[in-house]
């Protein structure tokens, strides 16, 4: 607390030469005393120079606590608590100091978990991406082979699509996430079908619904235009239907349904798949987040891709599931 006893050191010695100079002054022009007056000239010389040691050594310990905490900053050590909570100028820039270094520690952590989030994930696809790529260099020397039948060498070909399906899920993985880092994802509505967004997304998850012979329901009959992207609106309802495949067990059913509201258009998708437990439905669009299922083709990245596209055109997500009956996914954009 230097400063402060500085500055009131100040204050009363401003206040007394002031006061003994006014009265010097008073007197020396009652009596039209020269002395007097030389003499109050001379007091406030001395004020002067009095109060400018004091000033440069309150703001030569302000500085140098100053630069002290800035190096400390710089080099991401604990800022030192120096107690400057009073009313003083310098007081209140030590207390906004600490609390912009708070604020920066905090986002610093907060960009280095999503760092480690980044990397961690980059690792996991790089690792899942040799299984594949091993299994179809075994397949080529199995195709290879002299005197094979034609049912295995079918059954070869079957096993090098799935393996090629999980190289190709792997690389929409990796590059949804170099949009996401790199910021890519540029929003550009228009005045558009919202039915053919819906269908085109529709495109990307009818092979994998054949094969789980999941029945796929939608009504195209009813159509709005809507201001919205639908490249990345496609991609964001596409996010959500492929979960539903994937989380749907063998001969389930998924229902898109397309209705309006008084100022949004709504986009039912809902599935008969496992549904997820209530304590995790706040996590579900957190990214990198998959949740504790045995379905390991999951990233968790496209529901928090979905939820971004869907935000950036101003408008929400809402779910409702069941566990082990299915989930709701309603999707609200603006008319």
């Amino acid at each position: 607390m230097k400063d402060k006893k500085y500055f009131i050191a100040v204050k009363i010695l401003f206040y007394g030469i002031l006061i003994i100079n006014l009265l010097l002054i008073f007197i020396s022009v009652n009596r039209s005393s020269m002395a007097v007056l030389i003499s109050s000239q001379f007091t406030f010389i001395v004020f002067i120079c009095i109060a400018w040691v004091l000033i440069k050594r309150v703001f030569s310990v302000f500085f140098t606590n100053l630069f002290v905490m800035m190096d400390k900053m710089m080099n991401r050590e604990g800022v030192p608590n120096f107690d400057h909570i009073d009313g003083t100028y310098m007081s209140q820039i030590y207390h906004q100091l600490n609390r912009l270094y708070d604020v920066l520690q905090m986002q610093q952590s907060s960009i280095e978990q999503e760092k480690s989030k980044v990397q961690s994930f980059v690792s996991d696809i790089s690792h899942q991406l040799k299984t594949p790529l091993t299994n179809l260099h075994l397949l080529q020397e199995a195709l290879k082979q002299s005197g094979i039948s034609p049912e295995e060498y079918q059954d070869c070909l079957e096993k090098q699509g799935k393996q090629l399906d999980k190289i190709d899920f792997l690389i929409r993985a990796l590059l949804k996430t170099s949009q996401l880092e790199n910021g890519l994802i540029q929003i550009q509505p228009r005045e558009a079908s919202i039915s053919q967004t819906i269908l085109s997304a529709l495109e990307g998850i009818l092979v994998p619904a054949e094969k789980k012979e999941i029945e796929v329901y939608y009504d195209n009959s009813t159509d709005y235009t809507v201001l919205h992207d639908p490249k990345w609106t496609s991609e964001a309802l596409f996010n959500v239907m492929e979960n539903a495949i994937k989380y749907t067990p063998q001969n389930g059913k998924l229902n898109i349904l397309l209705s309006r509201t008084e100022k949004y258009v709504k986009i039912s998708i809902k599935d008969t798949g496992i549904g997820i437990p209530p304590a995790d439905l706040s996590n579900i669009f957190i990214r990198f987040w998959r949740g504790n299922t045995n379905i390991l083709e999951g990233n968790g990245i496209g529901l928090y891709l979905c939820k971004q596209i869907i935000t950036l055109q101003h408008g929400y997500i809402l779910v409702n599931s069941i566990v082990n009956t299915g989930s709701e996914f309603e999707i609200y954009i603006p008319l």
